[in-house]
């Protein structure tokens, strides 16, 4: 029996992403609709974003109109942790809220939902052209911080504040603006 377990799986393999890396505002739907004859439209893809929610070192899903979220337990450990006792470890027992007022708060966690993305490549490539690698590096810094500190400034104007970070990708071949939102009240 354990010959054969073991040879099974050798044979599945590991699987692959043949479509490659991509993000949302790439997403490569000619191949998908091609290769698995799925259509996956912009709305599609909108609904998927507004549903993928970033925690702490893991991710989340939407699961309810109510802000019900579904994610792995070592997702919630810490949380776990902070509401259990020396007589009542949350951890191994685990927790069930059947109704909200049961619902105890995570003080530490925060939940972010990404709203918008906007390709800032250009304007860091215009601030640190001509530039030394010192120079640049430093322009560089000095320009990805003045570009989050506005897009937070002009969020809470609006007054849809917005956590704004700068997402590098490619090893410095692209650089996004991510607009969060931000949920401070987040329970099990």
């Amino acid at each position: 029996m354990r010959r054969s377990l073991a040879l099974l799986g050798l044979l599945t393999g590991t699987a692959l992403a043949d479509e490659g890396m991509w993000t949302f505002d790439h997403f490569p739907r000619e191949l998908v609709a091609q290769r698995y004859g799925v259509k996956i439209d912009a709305a599609w893809l909108e609904r998927t974003r507004l549903a993928t929610v970033r925690l702490a070192g893991c991710t989340a899903s939407f699961v309810s109109p109510e802000g019900l979220l579904l994610t792995n337990h070592h997702c919630v450990e810490s949380c776990l942790a902070q509401n259990s006792t020396r007589e009542q470890s949350r951890i191994e027992t685990g927790f069930v809220a059947s109704r909200r007022a049961d619902e105890l708060r995570c003080p530490v966690q925060i939940a972010e939902v990404l709203q918008a993305t906007e390709d800032v490549t250009e304007r860091i490539v215009a601030a640190t052209r001509g530039l030394d690698d010192r120079a640049a590096n430093e322009r560089r810094r000095e320009t990805l911080t003045a570009l989050e500190q506005s897009c937070e400034e002009t969020s809470a104007k609006s007054g849809n504040q917005l956590k704004c970070q700068i997402s590098i990708l490619y090893e410095g071949g692209q650089y996004w603006l991510y607009q969060y939102r931000r949920y401070a009240d987040v329970r099990l």
